[in-house]
């Protein structure tokens, strides 16, 4: 098992990393607002399965799902961080104009938000547990126990929020006649 070498071998570590790097970069690519915190969080889901390596059980679930449940708790960490600094920011500084780097990124939010901005809204709309567990099946397309194992939590606390997550959605996007209700009613969940 490539997990169980990687801690000792560096060639098993490469080869983890070559399989699995793809994967954990979507996961968090869909999570950060820019491309140093994407590298910052892979990097340190990687270092995370390394020190964790020798606690890792394949009878507890696959290796997708263990790799994702570190990326998900580094993650946190990013932003419990992010909220720290910007509070920091906020308390010393009494200025209302933004930076330039400020303004040219919420510049490229807005235009990135455009595309699928409606779905976008209501995802904000939804709880943070719920948005999670649509996301993780429909976009990061794990099945609901394997999406379970990333949050931590049962399999069937997870199919509880993602039932809650899919009704939310349809009632958020049915009044505006959105053609994607549909995408959260069934989303595709294949048991692996």
């Amino acid at each position: 098992m490539v997990v169980a070498a990687a801690r000792d071998d560096p060639e098993a570590f490469a080869e983890l990393f070559r399989r699995y790097r793809r994967v954990v970069v979507l996961y968090v690519a869909r999570r950060c607002d820019s491309a140093a915190d994407v590298d910052d969080v892979v990097a340190e889901t990687f270092l995370g399965a390394l020190a964790a390596a020798h606690r890792y059980d394949p009878r507890r679930g696959e290796v997708r799902p263990w790799l994702l449940g570190i990326a998900h708790n580094q993650l946190g960490l990013l932003w419990r961080s992010q909220r720290r600094q910007q509070g920091i920011a906020l308390a010393v500084r009494h200025e209302t104009e933004l930076s330039e780097e400020a303004s040219a990124r919420l510049l490229e939010q807005m235009a990135a938000a455009q595309d699928g901005a409606e779905i976008w809204r209501a995802l904000r709309r939804l709880p943070d547990d719920q948005r999670e567990a649509l996301l993780l099946v429909t976009r990061d397309e794990l099945s609901p126990k394997e999406a379970a194992a990333v949050i931590g939590v049962t399999a069937a606390t997870f199919r509880v929020r993602l039932f809650r997550a899919r009704h939310a959605m349809q009632a958020l996007l049915a009044p505006a006649g959105s053609g994607h209700q549909g995408n959260w009613a069934h989303p595709k969940e294949v048991e692996k």
